[in-house]
């Protein structure tokens, strides 16, 4: 896949290392949808433009560039596991 200016991204995230990536991001131009466990940490990111997902699936649901950045291995294996995570995902493994 080529990624463009139009390419959707998802990021699973947004704590003390992932507002400031999404952020650049954002403003290099893609269109973002967030969630983190914590909305309030996202809300910096949402005030300027972000889009809100209520779960890591529903975040990745059209996104064409899913990032995550999450501390621990049981958060790992939440996100992408559990009944909404990543691997729910319609479309998720596409390539």
């Amino acid at each position: 896949m080529h990624i463009t200016r139009n390419s959707k991204v998802a990021f699973v995230g947004t704590g003390i290392m992932g507002a400031p990536i999404a952020g650049h991001i954002m403003d290099a131009g893609y269109d973002v949808t967030v969630y983190n466990r914590t909305r309030s940490k996202a809300e910096d990111l949402l005030a300027r433009g972000a889009h809100w997902a209520d779960s890591p699936a529903k975040a990745a649901k059209d996104a064409d560039v899913v990032f995550t950045m999450v501390g621990y291995p049981t958060d790992v294996e939440d996100i992408y596991l559990a009944k909404d995570g990543l691997i729910r995902a319609p479309g998720a493994g596409r390539t």
